[in-house]
């Protein structure tokens, strides 16, 4: 089945539901200029309560164009399993930080190249904004896609939300979907119904 990562959390109890949902990836954004940053000791107070269960979550900082001993500061104080990166973060950055990682590509019209970037775990594939690095909120068009090599596992992210999820997966066959705002009340706060009826559908997908 297709994995789900929830992004973007901020409280205690939204980890906790999305967990209880299966959410197999939790979110923690560690950009400050961003409406869903969290402080690094506030993550790790959220996800504290989930840390002894088994099939836990795994728990993602996202950081951008952030140097490696800092994302690695931020990791230990968190208690990160991966991080993801947003920026221009080269092969040789992903290695120096030396945790499982995913690294972002961000979709305009065309599929960007992703042979260079060796060492990461996972690609995520998001929505192109010249003044955002993510959670646009918006698609981009998912038949770009049909050219990657899928030499690795890919997250699909940007304006997925409970109303088209299911013909995300249909066609463009994610091993992974990245959710922020399309399961919000507001940014930063999670709507319960929306991450149900989310599961609901990827269930059923």
């Amino acid at each position: 089945m297709t994995k789900i990562k929830i992004c973007g959390i901020t409280r205690e109890d939204d980890a906790l539901f999305c967990a209880e949902k299966g959410a197999d990836f939790l979110g923690f954004v560690f950009v400050p200029s961003t409406p869903r940053f969290v402080e690094p000791e506030k993550a790790a107070q959220i996800t504290a309560p989930l840390r002894e269960r088994e099939n836990r979550p795994r728990f993602v900082g996202v950081f951008r164009d952030a140097s490696p001993d800092y994302v690695r500061e931020i990791a230990t104080v968190a208690g990160l399993d991966m991080v993801q990166l947003h920026g221009s973060e080269s092969d040789e950055v992903i290695r120096a930080i030396g945790l499982p990682a995913i690294k972002t590509f961000r979709i305009a019209d065309a599929l960007p190249n992703t042979s260079a970037c060796i060492a990461a775990e996972w690609f995520l594939f998001d929505t192109f904004d010249d003044r955002r690095g993510g959670g646009t909120g918006r698609r981009f068009d998912w038949s770009v896609l049909t050219t990657y090599p899928r030499n690795k596992p890919f997250f699909l992210a940007g304006g997925l939300g409970p109303e088209n999820i299911a013909a995300a997966i249909s066609l463009v066959r994610p091993d992974a979907i990245d959710i922020a705002s399309g399961v919000e009340a507001e940014p930063g706060i999670k709507d319960h119904a929306k991450v149900e009826s989310l599961f609901q559908r990827v269930r059923r997908s």
